[in-house]
C-alpha cells in the first residue's frame, strides 16, 4: 500500500469522524440546553462555594438557602432573560414538560432552582460580589455600627462634657439660664445631624466637620452670653464665665483639634473586620450592633438576625479570610466593602475554574457516551469505512475532493464552524457515505465479519473506535484534516515537480 493511498484513506476517515462529531455536538448542545446541565452545575457550584466544601448536611441546607437568596437578587435573577412570543414560550413549556420527566425517573436529578424552571448559565465575578455584599446587609450593618458610635460620641464626648463643664462652673443663675439655652439648641442641632447620618444622606466625614461647625456656633453663643463676644456690647466676663469659656475652648481642641479629628474618624468607622464579626455573632460586636438598633421590632433587625443566624458557618469563615486581607481605608467603610467585594471576586472566580474543570470532564464522559450512541444509531464501523476506502477509489476521490473544499471554506471564513456546516451538508447530497444501515452497507459488512469466532465481534470493535473518536470532538478533526490536506498538497507538489524534472 502506497504512501497517497494511506494518506488518502486518512482523509477520508478523518472526515467521516468530521462529520459525525458535528452531529453529536449538536445533539449534546441541544440536550445540555434543554436539561438545564450548566445552569444547574452553575448553582451546585455557588453552593459549594458558600459551603466550603463540606460534607456537613445543616450547613449544605444553609449553603441551598443562601443560594436561593442570592438567584432571587435583581442582578441575578436579571440574568435569566427568558425569551417572549407564543412561539417561545410553547417550546418553553414543551422542555419544562420533557425536564419534569427527566427529574422524575433519573434519580439524583431534582430542581436546585427552588420552584423556579431554570437559571442564568453564567455569572460575572463582579454581579456575584455585588449580590453577595447586598444580600449579606454590609453596608446596613456598618451604618449601624456608625450611627451608634456617633450617637455615643454625641451623648459622651460633647454633650455629656459640656454638661459636666457647666455643672461645675460657678455662673450666676442668670448666665447659667442663657448657657443652658444654647446647650439645648446646640443638642437639638446635633440631633437633626445624626439623622442625616442614619438616612444616607452625608458621611461620617460630613457628619465630624457638622459637629464641629456647630460646637463652634455653640462656643460663639456662650461668649456673646457671657459679654465675652465681639458683638456682646457688654463688660467683660466675669472670673467664672473667663473659666467656664476656656474649658470650652479646651474641650473644642481636644475633640475636633486636626490631628484629634483624624484620630475621632477612625474611632467612629467600624472597621471591615468589625462588621463581618457582628455576622459571626462575636460578643461584643454582636452587643453593639443590638444597642444600634434598639426597636428588636423593626423590620431591619429581624431580616439582619434572622440572616446572621442561618448564615453557614464556613462561609463566615471564609468572610473573615477575606476581610483580613482588604487594607482598611482612611474614613469611608464605603472604600472597605468595594475591597471586600474584589476579594470575594477573585474568590470566586478561582472556585468558578475549579467548577469549570469538574464540567469539562463530566462533560467529556456525556461527548463518549455520545459518541458511542452516535456510532451505533449511525451504523459507523471505523473497520468497514477503512475497509471501504481502501478498495473504492472513487469513493475516495469523492471524499478528498469534498474534504479539500470543506477545509478551504473553514479556513476563509471568520465563522469556520458555519462554513464547515454548510460544506458538509453539500457533501451528504453529492458523496455516498459508507455509513448507515441500508441493505448494500449491512451486506458488505456481513461479509467483512466472515471468518471472525464470534458473530459482530468486529463491528462492536468498529462502532467503539468509531464512539471514542466521535468524542473527541469536531474542532479536533477539522484541524487535523487541515494538516493531513497541507501535507497531502504539499506531497502532490513536490511528486509533480520531480516528475517534470525527469520528463525535461
Amino acid at each position: 500500500m502506497n504512501i497517497p493511498l494511506i494518506v488518502d484513506i486518512a482523509v477520508g476517515l478523518i472526515f467521516i469522524y468530521l462529520i459525525l462529531s458535528l452531529l453529536a455536538s449538536e445533539i449534546q448542545e441541544l440536550i445540555t440546553t434543554l436539561l438545564q446541565w450548566r445552569a444547574e452545575h452553575l448553582k451546585k457550584s455557588i453552593e459549594v462555594l458558600i459551603a466550603g466544601g463540606t460534607d456537613d448536611s445543616a450547613n449544605a441546607r444553609q449553603a441551598r438557602a443562601l443560594a436561593n437568596s442570592l438567584y432571587d437578587h435583581p442582578l441575578l435573577r436579571n440574568l435569566n432573560q427568558e425569551a417572549k412570543g407564543l412561539l417561545a414560550q410553547s417550546f418553553r413549556r414543551l422542555s419544562e414538560a420533557v425536564v419534569g420527566l427527566y427529574r422524575r425517573f433519573v434519580p439524583n436529578s431534582d430542581n436546585v432552582f427552588d420552584g423556579k424552571s431554570s437559571g442564568p448559565s453564567y455569572i460575572p465575578a463582579e454581579t456575584f460580589a455585588r449580590t453577595l455584599v447586598d444580600t449579606l446587609k454590609l453596608k446596613p450593618l456598618a451604618q449601624a455600627l456608625t450611627v451608634s458610635r456617633v450617637e455615643r460620641f454625641k451623648q459622651d464626648g460633647l454633650l455629656g462634657e459640656l454638661v459636666e463643664i457647666l455643672n461645675e462652673s460657678n455662673l450666676v443663675e442668670e448666665e447659667r439660664s442663657l448657657i443652658e439655652k444654647n446647650l439645648k439648641k446646640f443638642a437639638e442641632s446635633l440631633d437633626v445631624i445624626v439623622a442625616d447620618l442614619q438616612a444616607g444622606r452625608t458621611s461620617l466625614e460630613v457628619t465630624v466637620d457638622r459637629m464641629s461647625g456647630k460646637l463652634n456656633t455653640y462656643v460663639e453663643n456662650c461668649k456673646v452670653a457671657l459679654g465675652a463676644g465681639e458683638s456682646s456690647g457688654a463688660g467683660e466676663p466675669s472670673r467664672a464665665g473667663e473659666i467656664f469659656l476656656r474649658r470650652l475652648e479646651l474641650l473644642r481642641k481636644d475633640v475636633f483639634g486636626e490631628a484629634e479629628k483624624k484620630a475621632l474618624l477612625l474611632i467612629l468607622k467600624p472597621t471591615l473586620t468589625e462588621v463581618i464579626q457582628v455576622l459571626i455573632k462575636n460578643p461584643e460586636r454582636y452587643a453593639e450592633f443590638e444597642r444600634a438598633i434598639q426597636d428588636k421590632d423593626s423590620p431591619t433587625y429581624k431580616v439582619i438576625a434572622e440572616l446572621i443566624d442561618n448564615l453557614p458557618a464556613s462561609l463566615k469563615q471564609s468572610l473573615a479570610e477575606l476581610a483580613d486581607r482588604v487594607k482598611s481605608g482612611d474614613y469611608s467603610i464605603d472604600d472597605d466593602i468595594s475591597n471586600l467585594q474584589k476579594q470575594i471576586e477573585t474568590w470566586f472566580d478561582r472556585s468558578m475554574e475549579r467548577a469549570s474543570g469538574v464540567y469539562k470532564r463530566n462533560a467529556k464522559g456525556v461527548a463518549i457516551l455520545m459518541g458511542l450512541v452516535v456510532s451505533v444509531t449511525a451504523n459507523a464501523d471505523t473497520l468497514y469505512i477503512v475497509n471501504s476506502l481502501s478498495k473504492d477509489s472513487v469513493l475516495r476521490a469523492a471524499i478528498t475532493e469534498n474534504a479539500e473544499q470543506v477545509v478551504s471554506n473553514g479556513n476563509r471564513t471568520a465563522e469556520p464552524l458555519e462554513a464547515i456546516k454548510t460544506s458538509l451538508r453539500k457533501s451528504l447530497e453529492d458523496v455516498s457515505m459508507p455509513v448507515g444501515w441500508s441493505a448494500a452497507n449491512k451486506q458488505q459488512q456481513d461479509q467483512g465479519e466472515k471468518g471472525w469466532p464470534v458473530p459482530y465481534i468486529k463491528r462492536i470493535l468498529g462502532w467503539l473506535v468509531s464512539g471514542l473518536a466521535i468524542a473527541m470532538g469536531s474542532s479536533f478533526w477539522f484541524d487535523l484534516l487541515s494538516k493531513v490536506m497541507n501535507v497531502r498538497n504539499i506531497g502532490k507538489t513536490d511528486f509533480s515537480s520531480k516528475k517534470k524534472g525527469t520528463s525535461t
